[in-house]
């Protein structure tokens, strides 16, 4: 990463950013990709439902915004794709297309894993598509462990001790 980075955490004036990066997670972070015929359900839970409290990260660089994560705390009747137990946040991440390849993802998931820690979670949890074979080795090479192959994606839990 040639320029400094700055990691803020996430607050309710972020909702708006949280939004586009849903948005990018989608469609994979190509923006003239149709959205999933899911898109406004799950914006329903990975962004209306997401409090500042919940934790999350955004990162620019150079006064842009270059992407986030942020964490959601379901619960057995309510949760995203990547849910695994309550208690284990699932985190929901994008970096935007100019940023990526420059390490971003994986300082955004150790930020997440970080978080989660602070909070108290036992381990953190996220969904990727079968399709989205660049995110799955970036997760898998971080510690992610798969616990779950649904309908379309992989369940990936990573615990500490």
């Amino acid at each position: 990463m040639t320029a400094e980075l700055d990691l803020r955490p996430a607050t309710e004036s972020d909702r708006t950013y949280i939004a586009r990066l849903n948005y990018l997670a989608d469609v994979f972070g190509k923006e003239s990709a149709p959205l999933s015929e899911s898109f406004a359900q799950d914006y329903d839970y990975y962004v209306s439902t997401w409090r500042p409290g919940d934790g999350g990260v955004i990162a620019w660089r150079e006064l842009v915004p270059a992407g986030g994560v942020w964490l959601l705390w379901g619960t057995a009747q309510r949760h995203g794709y990547g849910h695994v137990a309550e208690g284990i946040p699932e985190l929901a991440l994008a970096v935007e297309e100019r940023f990526k390849g420059q390490g971003l993802g994986t300082v955004l998931l150790d930020a997440a894993a970080n978080l989660a820690r602070q909070m108290g979670a036992p381990g953190i949890s996220l969904s990727v598509a079968h399709s989205n074979s660049r995110a799955d080795r970036l997760y898998r090479h971080v510690g992610f462990e798969q616990v779950d192959d649904a309908a379309g994606h992989y369940v990936l839990l990573k615990q500490w001790g």
